[in-house]
């Protein structure tokens, strides 16, 4: 037996067993450990229910008959026991679940595993050949197979149960004459139930990864969808989205919604003056200082096609808005981007239009869009660089 330990510490387990990218550890094992806690307590409640049926022979055929049936009142004592055990685990897991303490959870389900084998290894001299086989693959099948623990853990657990049964086999006199015609079956079992652990382990880790890069992948592509690629920020697409979850629960909380279009100044002039390269920049900037000023969560910057963008201002009260229109404004000619063409000043400049409107069910948005619309268009008559308050 030395030998095969021997032989299996020169095995490379990385190279058998698939590994969990360092990144996904935590929640690979959250995973398991909630996993595992499902999966005991069904085996448990399972365990409580079928249990007390093979004792029904007590009803059928009195106190002696059932204990010359069952075995003997070693089994009895056991089974008692076992039942007990089952019941604290399931009671201490649910409490323990609520406080969510992973460590002493772990340490639970492994105490648990635990004493369910040594009590069956326990009950082998007991039972007929027959029986110690049945025994012996129903418990590793249970606390191997079934629970997702650790993959290593699931090794251990299950190797010291199969020297453990050995173990007490041949410390029992009449047992050990047993041993040497079922020895074969146990370890059989006990090496076909790794196996199957690792393959499942393995698949389960696969799955999880190749799950978790589809998820990553679908948010890229969902992020993809919903932002404007040259300035990064939200495009259109993402603006109705927005407006309408916004939309409706500002109709239904009473609160105000503000809606500010934005259009660069001249921009074809500064376009055609110092080319498109040169104007996708302006738009970058732009677009970033927008976000710089944007400062609430609940801000919005989008796109809106071409040189023109849109800030919704969610629960903001009419000065507040105003404020911030007005500080755009000053923004964006502070970066002091030079512009040939402009005839407002002698920088990149934005002109905007604001709404507000507090919605209700007869009043659409993009009725408050139009409105913005026209505000913007009042200041672009007005002189540009500047903001026009829709009333």
């Amino acid at each position: 037996m030395m030998s095969i330990f021997s032989k299996l510490k020169k095995i490379n387990l990385r190279n058998i067993i698939a590994s969990v990218p360092h990144e996904l550890q935590e929640e690979f094992d959250r995973l398991q450990l909630r996993n595992t806690l499902i999966r005991l307590k069904i085996l448990a409640i399972a365990w409580i229910i079928i249990k007390p049926f093979d004792y029904l022979p007590v009803v059928m055929f009195g106190y002696d008959k059932t204990f010359q049936i069952m075995g003997g009142k070693e089994i009895f004592v056991v089974d008692v026991f076992d039942i007990t055990v089952n019941i604290l685990f399931i009671l201490f897991a649910s409490y323990l679940s609520k406080k969510f303490k992973p460590s002493v959870l772990w340490f639970i389900c492994y105490l648990f595993i635990i004493i369910e084998f040594s009590l069956t290894a326990c009950l082998m001299p007991f039972v007929d050949t027959t029986r110690i086989i049945q025994l012996f693959f129903l418990r590793v099948f249970m606390n191997t197979l079934v629970p997702d623990i650790k993959i290593k853990m699931s090794m251990l657990f299950a190797a010291l149960f199969y020297v453990f049964t050995v173990f007490i086999l041949i410390y029992d006199g009449d047992s050990f004459y047993r041993l040497g015609s079922i020895q074969y079956n146990l370890l059989d079992i006990f090496c076909t139930v790794i196996a199957i652990k690792v393959l499942l382990y393995n698949r389960n880790v696969r799955n999880f990864v190749s799950t978790f890069e589809i998820t990553q992948l679908n948010k890229k592509l969902e992020a993809l969808s919903i932002t404007d690629k040259l300035t990064n920020v939200n495009n259109r697409r993402a603006l109705e989205d927005y407006m309408d979850i916004l939309w409706k629960q500002c109709c239904r909380l009473r609160l105000p919604v503000t809606v500010l279009m934005i259009d660069v100044d001249f921009f074809k002039k500064y376009n055609d003056s110092l080319g498109h390269l040169e104007g996708d920049k302006a738009l970058i900037a732009i677009a970033q200082c927008m976000k710089n000023q944007a400062k609430r969560e609940t801000d919005f910057v989008a796109r809106f096609g071409g040189e023109e963008f849109v800030c919704l201002l969610p629960y903001i009260e009419k000065t507040d808005a105003e404020n911030f229109a007005r500080e755009l404004v000053l923004a964006v000619e502070g970066m002091k981007i030079p512009h040939p063409k402009n005839e407002a000043s002698p920088y990149v400049t934005i002109s905007a239009g604001m709404a507000s409107v507090v919605p209700d069910e007869n009043y659409e948005p993009a009725k408050l869009m139009d409105e913005a619309d026209k505000a913007l268009y009042k200041a672009k008559q007005s002189g540009r660089n500047r903001f026009n308050l829709k009333n």
